[in-house]
């Protein structure tokens, strides 16, 4: 991204920075089975308990990048987090401390693009991606005013993820990168 980019879709870091100042994060929440969950910052993060989550078979299979991503490239990332325009939440289950997925919002060729991930295969199948989703999109709209517009990129096949988006209130608006849908948060 260049600099005319960070201006056409709002510079996010000096926001992002007084958020993690304030440990500000998205609204903790119950799910419908009774279990209570909540949020860290990504690089407040166990690094090797979010990697095993990140490098999960069935998290790569639906990335765009689809190779593992090692301890050392994560701690570079993390030097560098500060000033990258991007907002990164890990859901944690409160009574294991297990970590359940992640979602976060980034400055892409595409504007302010949202991605997602249950990536702890415990957690699968249990309505938790849209609760996650819809509390993060809440907590940018209410905290994150420069951000006016989320897109999506999903791969094509990724039927539960387009589903999800649709409930999330996204619309399919073209085709991009040969095998990606880009959605638009309507």
């Amino acid at each position: 991204m260049t600099n005319y980019d960070n201006l056409k879709y709002g510079d996010i870091t000096k926001i992002k920075s007084r958020l993690i100042t304030n440990n500000k994060v998205p609204d903790d929440f119950v799910s419908s089975s009774g279990d209570a969950y909540k949020w860290l910052w990504l690089p407040s993060s166990n690094i090797k308990q979010l990697l095993k989550m990140r490098n999960a078979e069935h998290v790569l299979n639906n990335m765009r990048n689809t190779q593992p991503i090692t301890e050392e490239m994560h701690i570079k990332f993390l030097k560098k987090y500060d000033l990258l325009q991007r907002i990164d939440f890990i859901l944690q289950h409160q009574d294991s401390g297990e970590y359940v997925g992640v979602v976060y919002i980034s400055l892409s060729n595409h504007g302010y693009e949202i991605g997602k991930y249950i990536g702890n295969k415990n957690f699968l199948g249990k309505g938790l991606a849209i609760s996650m989703s819809n509390f993060f999109i809440e907590f940018i709209k209410k905290n994150v005013k420069e951000i006016k517009r989320i897109s999506a990129v999903t791969r094509i096949n990724n039927y539960k993820n387009i589903n999800l988006n649709f409930k999330l209130g996204f619309k399919i608006t073209k085709s991009v990168e040969k095998r990606f849908w880009l959605m638009e948060l309507q």
